[in-house]
C-alpha cells in the first residue's frame, strides 16, 4: 500500500470515530424525590425577655408625705403575706392633719350630745339633732380613713399584702417622699409575662390564639406550650421589632424569672396541602428564578418554581409541579433541558 493510500484511511477512520463520540448520547445518573402534597406549618423562632405582668402587678405609695426609716427589702425578694416591707415616720404636717380630725371628732361628739339634751327639752328640732348626727358621722368616717393610712401612730408599717415577689424597690432607707410616690411595686411570683419580638415583615402572620413553645436560651429542652395574648402593630423603637406578648400563669411560669431572656418557636403561616421537595433540588438560574428538573420518560425537563417556605430540609414551592411527579433532587445543577436519564435512584 503506498504511502499515500494509508494517510487517507487513517484520516477516514480518525472522522468516523470522531463522528462516533459526536452522536454518542450522554447519560446521567441522578438520585430522584417524588413531590409530596402535605400539610405544612411555618415555624419562627424568635427571642424576648420575661417580666412581671402587668395586670397582676400592685404599687406600694402612701397618701401622705413621710420619711422612710427602714427598708429591709430589695428589689427581686420573695416576700409572705404580712411581711413588713417598710417603716415610714409619718410627716409632722400629715399627723397634725389626724390630730385636727381627731379634734373634730371630739367636738362633733360633745355637738351631738347637747343637741339631743336640748331635743329632749323640745328646745331643738329633729332636723337639727339629724344634722349633729350626720356631722358625727362625717368626722368619724375622715377620722377612720386617716387611721387606714396609718397616720394613727408616728411610724408606720407597711406590710406584704400577699405572697409576693419585689419586682421594684425605687427608694432608700432615709428618703422623703412625697405623697402618692410609689415605694415598691410587687408582682404575684405566677403570674408573668413574654415580650417576644418578630420582625415587620412577619408579624402579619401571627393572630392571637396562635400556639407558642418558649424555653430559657440556655435550656432548649426544657419547653412550655402557651398561645399568644396580643400581637402590637407597632415597632419597639429599642429592638427594632414588632412586640407579641404571651401570659404564663400557675406552672407554665415555673421555668422562668424576671428578667430571663428566652427563645420561641411560635406558628406563623399555614400551607394546606403543600407542595414539598427536598431543598437540594431546588436550583437558581443566571436571573436568580428557581427552578427543578422533573423526570419524566427518562428525560429531564426544567420547570420554573417559586419557593414560599424553607423548612427542615425541604421546600414548600409553587409552579407548574403536581404531587407524585418525580423530580432530580441531587446533581441537578449538572442536567439541561432534554438530557437523558438513567439508573435513577427513588429517594
Amino acid at each position: 500500500m503506498r504511502y499515500t493510500d494509508l494517510v487517507l484511511l487513517l484520516l477516514n477512520m480518525l472522522v468516523m470515530t470522531t463522528s462516533a463520540i459526536a452522536t454518542e448520547t450522554v447519560v446521567h445518573r441522578v438520585q430522584t424525590a417524588v413531590v409530596a402534597a402535605q400539610d405544612v406549618d411555618e415555624t419562627l423562632h424568635i427571642y424576648g425577655k420575661v417580666s412581671f405582668d402587668d395586670a397582676w402587678t400592685q404599687n406600694i405609695s402612701l397618701a401622705y408625705a413621710g420619711q422612710i426609716a427602714r427598708l429591709p427589702v430589695l428589689a427581686g425578694e420573695p416576700v409572705k403575706k404580712e411581711q413588713l416591707l417598710a417603716e415610714i415616720v409619718v410627716d409632722p404636717a400629715a399627723a397634725a392633719s389626724y390630730q385636727q380630725m381627731a379634734s373634730s371628732v371630739r367636738f362633733a361628739k360633745s355637738a351631738l350630745e347637747r343637741t339631743r339634751s336640748l331635743f329632749s327639752r323640745q328646745l331643738a328640732t329633729r332636723s337639727q339633732l339629724a344634722t349633729a348626727e350626720k356631722t358625727l358621722a362625717d368626722s368619724q368616717s375622715s377620722l377612720q380613713q386617716l387611721r387606714q393610712q396609718g397616720l394613727g401612730k408616728s411610724v408606720r408599717e407597711i406590710r406584704a399584702p400577699f405572697d409576693a415577689i419585689v419586682a421594684m424597690v425605687p427608694v432608700q432607707a432615709g428618703q422623703r417622699v412625697s405623697a402618692g410616690m410609689t415605694l415598691m411595686q410587687l408582682g404575684h411570683p405566677d403570674r408573668l409575662k413574654v415580650l417576644l419580638g418578630v420582625e415587620a415583615e412577619d408579624i402579619r402572620w401571627i393572630r392571637a390564639g396562635n400556639a407558642i413553645e418558649i424555653h430559657p436560651v440556655m435550656n432548649p429542652d426544657l419547653r412550655v406550650r402557651a398561645r399568644v395574648d396580643k400581637v402590637l402593630h407597632a415597632i419597639n423603637p429599642q429592638t427594632r421589632l414588632a412586640d407579641v406578648l404571651v401570659r404564663l400563669s400557675g406552672d407554665q411560669t415555673m421555668p422562668f424569672l424576671p428578667g430571663m431572656t428566652v427563645s420561641a418557636d411560635i406558628s406563623a403561616r399555614q400551607f394546606p396541602q403543600a407542595l414539598v421537595i427536598p431543598r437540594s433540588a431546588v436550583m437558581y438560574g443566571d436571573n436568580n428564578m428557581a427552578y427543578v428538573m422533573r423526570i419524566a420518560h427518562d428525560i429531564a425537563e426544567q420547570v420554573s418554581v417559586q419557593v414560599v417556605l424553607e423548612k427542615d430540609g425541604h421546600a414548600v414551592v409553587q409552579g407548574k409541579l403536581l404531587a407524585g411527579q418525580v423530580i432530580a433532587s441531587t446533581g441537578v445543577a449538572e442536567l439541561s433541558d432534554g438530557d437523558a436519564i438513567s439508573q435513577v435512584l427513588a429517594q
